[in-house]
């Protein structure tokens, strides 16, 4: 039922901002009771959620199971560019602050289960790791999104994230 209405939501998203899109108009479409809406969701932004929730665990997935971290930034690109249009309707909604928020909260989830899985062994304290995601949470969903609508290569987009993820982008670089 819960893939049914967010299956729904997703093709109403790409015809129509998510600020038209009522909970009568889903489940008319869906063909459920209200009932049976708000059994399993609060409302449309919980739905969105639950979409964005499910996105997330296939990227960590697909990322985790990825042979390089330059592969596994791919992996969340190409997914990201898979659902780029729905993303740019829904930031381009009213909703737009509450989307940015969503989005930041699952790339820092991603983070975190990316990198609890593949760099246990740092030698980084909690706090440090915490502000690390936080900053890179917010930086990757802002060049995620400036570049949904460019042709830019996923290849070299994913490199210089991968670069800037491990710092080595700097390379031999001290700040004056």
């Amino acid at each position: 039922m819960k893939q049914m209405i967010a299956q729904t939501l997703t093709k109403r998203l790409e015809q129509k901002s998510v600020d038209k899109i009522t909970v009568k108009e889903l489940v008319e479409a869906c063909g459920i009771s209200r009932q049976a809406f708000y059994y399993h969701f609060q409302d449309i932004m919980d739905v969105i959620e639950w979409i964005t929730s499910q996105a997330l665990d296939a990227s960590v997935d697909a990322s985790l199971a990825a042979p390089t971290p330059q592969q596994a930034i791919k992996t969340v690109i190409l997914s990201l560019r898979e659902n780029g249009k729905l993303i740019q309707h829904l930031m381009a909604s009213q909703r737009r602050p509450e989307i940015e928020r969503l989005l930041v909260r699952s790339a820092r989830l991603y983070l975190e289960k990316v990198l609890r899985a593949k760099a246990a062994g740092l030698a980084v304290t909690s706090s440090d790791l915490d502000a690390a995601i936080r900053f890179h949470s917010y930086g990757l969903v802002g060049m995620l999104v400036e570049t949904l609508p460019s042709a830019i290569d996923a290849d070299a987009l994913a490199g210089q994230l991968c670069r800037l993820l491990t710092g080595e982008i700097w390379g031999g670089a001290r700040p004056d």
